[in-house]
């Protein structure tokens, strides 16, 4: 019976292999700043979520540093156990702060809690919208609550607000949408679904978690079209891009935040996070909130490299953040493009289906990539577009 079951396994896989859509693990040996070691092999990383850098600042590895020594490497145990510290109270306050919020919750990882945060705000009677392109995570959490979901195309505001209109609704509506989509690094149409939700009295619930830290002068996408934190949105966001450090959060009402800590399933059962990681992650907020040297850096470096693709003409997105992809027409070309970047010492992964439609080369921009690295990184897309199966 179950040599039955590993064969069925081993089947799948090498169909995958075949399909040239197996996924293997890569490790870094080393990482300086944004240069990395890979089996024996150097490059400047340009696959990381890090867009300002900020995981390697000597204040956030510093606060680290200090909080293992007052609490240990680890928590211990659940928040509402003994495993929450004063220094998790204290990022929730700055959150809010920096957010502009009544209340804040920390949580373990952006999946964790777009998959139990809107299972806990949709209740059977509710209806879901959300953008056809929202994260796995968003999409795992609308499955996992018991509201009717419907789905909206991309950006589409005329589908969306047909749906809303035309679509009975004993309960609440919600609608759900990243602010920045992380694979082809454009940004939701934020003010008109704003007002959309005012007039329809929906909640608008939104992941920030590529937009915290670059959009707004770092405060995120509302900020960034001018909108207030009102009682109908939810934002959550995530730690572990701009902020550089690890885990999530979520803002929202008083009342809203209660909520979540009375049935959000993945914070009542998940171990905190360790007090290094909200002590960096508290010092790197600070960071972004007080110096916007960095930010104007990332947008510096970006403008660089956009302007070499729209040089070049390579295939790209309607991209307006430092996520840059360069689409392929097909998985061997975009194998072929990433080799040919890796020999010029740049590390730029190929992004297959089923992750997205189209593969791609994702391109992510950072703050910390010095002019070198960026003229490094021209350098090889010019030479990319001059070899043969161009982009």
């Amino acid at each position: 019976m179950f040599e039955k079951f590993f064969e069925i396994i081993e089947k799948k896989l090498q169909q995958l292999k075949d399909q040239q859509l197996y996924r293997s693990i890569i490790d870094m040996e080393t990482a300086e700043g944004m240069k990395i070691t890979i089996k024996g092999r150097s490059y400047i990383n340009f696959a990381s979520n890090d867009y300002l850098g900020l995981s390697k600042h000597p204040l956030v590895k510093k606060s680290a540093q200090k909080a293992i020594e007052l609490f240990g490497a680890g928590s211990g145990a659940a928040r509402l156990l003994s495993g929450g510290t004063l220094i998790h109270k204290e990022l929730e306050k700055l959150i809010c702060k920096f957010k502009d919020s009544e209340a804040s919750l920390v949580l373990n990882s952006g999946y964790t809690a777009n998959s139990c945060l809107i299972p806990a705000i949709a209740d059977e009677d509710d209806l879901i919208l959300s953008d056809e392109l929202n994260h796995a995570s968003i999409i795992d959490g609308c499955r996992l609550s018991r509201a009717k979901k419907l789905i909206y195309r991309h950006k589409d505001l005329q589908h969306l607000i047909r749906l809303i209109k035309d679509t009975p609704c004993n309960g609440k509506k919600i609608i759900i949408t990243d602010t920045v989509f992380s694979m082809d690094g454009d940004i939701a149409p934020i003010r008109e679904i704003y007002e959309l939700c005012k007039s329809e009295e929906a909640l608008l619930y939104i992941d920030d978690a590529h937009g915290t830290g670059i959009l707004g002068e770092g405060h995120g996408t509302l900020k960034h079209f001018g909108l207030s934190a009102d009682n109908f949105v939810i934002q959550m966001g995530t730690l572990s891009k701009a902020v550089g450090c690890f885990g999530a959060f979520v803002c929202g009402t008083d009342i809203l935040i209660n909520w979540f800590i009375n049935s959000a399933r993945g914070f009542i059962f998940s171990t905190a996070l360790p007090s290094s990681v909200v002590a960096s992650s508290y010092a790197s907020l600070k960071i972004i909130m007080e110096d916007k040297t960095l930010i104007k850096k990332l947008w510096e470096n970006t403008q660089r490299v956009m302007n070499t693709i729209k040089t070049l003409k390579l295939s790209t997105t309607d991209t307006q953040t430092p996520i840059i992809p360069i689409l392929f027409e097909n998985i061997e070309d975009a194998m072929r493009a990433s080799n040919i970047l890796n020999n010029s010492g740049i590390y730029a992964p190929v992004i297959k289906p089923p992750t997205v439609r189209t593969p791609r080369i994702r391109i992510s921009i950072s703050a910390g990539h010095t002019e070198e690295d960026i003229e490094r990184l021209n350098k090889a897309l010019i030479n990319l577009y001059q070899q043969p199966h161009q982009a």
